[in-house]
This record gives C-alpha cells, sequence and structure tokens, in this order.
C-alpha cells in the first residue's frame, strides 16, 4: 500500500506542481529574463528528447503513447527545477533530467509489474534493480558521446 502511494505521488508530482505552482504567480516565475530562460530550457529538453525517449521505449520497454505522456511530465518537472532558486543554467540541470527520467519510469514500470499489468523479462529486471542514479550516469556517458561527436553551438 504504501510502495502504491509513493508510486502515485512520483508519477503524480508533476501535475500536481503545474497547478500549485502557477507561472503567473511572481514568487514562481522570474523577474526579468524569463522568456530567455524558458527558451534556454526548452532547448536543452529537446537536446536530450531524443535520449529520454530511448531511454523509455527500448531500455525501460514503455509503450510509445507512455512514453510521450511521461516526456510532458518530465518537461514541466524540469522547467520548475529548473525555475528553483539556485540553479544558473539549464544545461548543468540536465543530469539530473536523467535521473528524473529515470527515477519516474522506473517507478511507474514497477507499479505496472507490481500489479499484474505487465510482465518482465530479464533484461529489464536487472534495469529496475540498478539505482536510477546509476542509469542516469550511464545514459550521461552516451549523451557525452553524442555531444563529442556534434559541435557545441552554446
Amino acid at each position: 500500500m504504501l510502495f502504491s502511494f509513493a508510486v502515485l505521488i512520483l508519477w503524480e508530482l508533476p501535475r500536481v506542481m503545474e497547478k500549485v505552482m502557477d507561472p503567473a504567480d511572481d514568487s514562481v516565475a522570474p523577474a526579468s529574463g524569463g522568456d530567455a530562460f524558458e527558451r534556454e530550457v526548452r532547448t536543452v529538453f529537446q537536446d536530450t528528447l531524443g535520449l529520454i525517449h530511448i531511454a523509455l521505449v527500448t531500455h525501460y520497454q514503455l509503450g510509445e503513447s507512455e512514453a510521450l505522456e511521461l516526456e510532458k511530465d518530465l518537461y514541466v518537472w524540469f522547467l520548475r527545477f529548473c525555475y528553483r532558486p539556485g540553479n544558473s543554467s539549464a544545461r548543468e540541470a540536465r543530469p539530473f533530467l536523467l535521473v528524473a527520467c529515470c527515477q519516474f519510469a522506473r517507478e511507474y514500470q514497477k507499479y505496472l509489474l507490481g500489479s499484474g499489468v505487465r510482465t518482465s523479462d530479464e533484461k529489464l529486471r536487472r534495469l529496475l534493480d540498478r539505482e536510477p542514479l546509476d542509469v542516469a550516469r550511464d545514459f550521461s556517458r552516451s549523451l557525452q558521446l553524442l555531444s563529442f561527436r556534434t559541435p557545441n553551438e552554446s
């Protein structure tokens, strides 16, 4: 019961945060430069989206529609995360996005497996046994390789 509640919180948190933290609220929206910063967040998210999608569909074995919904939630979460005090750059926050992706996907997939909605193979079980931070580090290495191959336009 407690596990199901934790999964529900993790899955619903971005939606709840979106309702609670209204962008029109002055305490959330930055005083100046918000449009440029939001564009930076969107650009970093879009640059990472291919890797996120591969992680969700190929590694965590989510369906396309599940992955798309989770990607929307991740964008809202990442936007809010980047607006938190102390974050100076969306690019520097990218590792947190990958960890959140792995955490959300792991908990969602564990919920589906635990409820009997879905079955698992050995590859998925091994992935779900790993900590999201470790999996995200592996994905970050892939991202670094991609960045190394393509010129950085920052």
